[in-house]
């Protein structure tokens, strides 16, 4: 059996991503996409799999728990982005922007090289969990739920960063 080292991952900037169409064939695929007909059907076909993109953003939010549980940083991180990017399509707007601000605070903790708060990241699994299970409550709470977590978040990062710049 040999091991296998996992390459390192590098950060590509969002304007440096190589095209993955030559220009033409992008300026006909947003032709294509700006069609009524085009769009009608692809909001046909997501919405015909919504209940199971949303099954799927549960299973991400037990995986998401599970992380929590276990102290696996990495797993949280990789779950709040899946989340995120998959809630709205599901219906669940608010799941998505509480993920979006797990993950923004999961990440900025560790360029601040500084351990995340776990109750910060409770917080914010534990209104990933009640949005995602009642559909009415999230329209409802969710966005100020939100809103007050992303205050909390940035001043927690506030904090580091005064205490950070004190000690340089």
């Amino acid at each position: 059996m040999t091991n296998k080292k996992t390459p390192e991952a590098e950060i590509i900037e969002a304007d440096q991503y190589p095209a993955m169409l030559s220009p033409e064939a992008a300026e006909s695929f947003l032709v294509e996409l700006s069609l009524r007909d085009t769009s009608k059907r692809a909001n046909n076909a997501v919405e015909t799999k919504k209940v199971q993109i949303s099954h799927a953003v549960r299973g991400y939010i037990e995986a998401l728990e599970k992380a929590f549980q276990a102290d696996d940083i990495q797993t949280m991180f990789d779950q709040a982005h899946e989340i995120r990017g998959l809630a709205a399509n599901a219906g669940l707007d608010a799941v998505g922007r509480l993920a979006d601000g797990l993950y923004k605070y999961v990440d900025m903790s560790r360029r601040l090289e500084m351990p995340p708060d776990a109750d910060v990241i409770v917080l914010h699994i534990n209104a990933i969990a009640r949005a995602s299970s009642t559909a009415d409550e999230a329209k409802a709470y969710g966005e100020r739920v939100a809103t007050e977590l992303n205050i909390l978040v940035e001043h927690k990062l506030r904090a580091v960063n005064r205490l950070k710049t004190k000690s340089a």
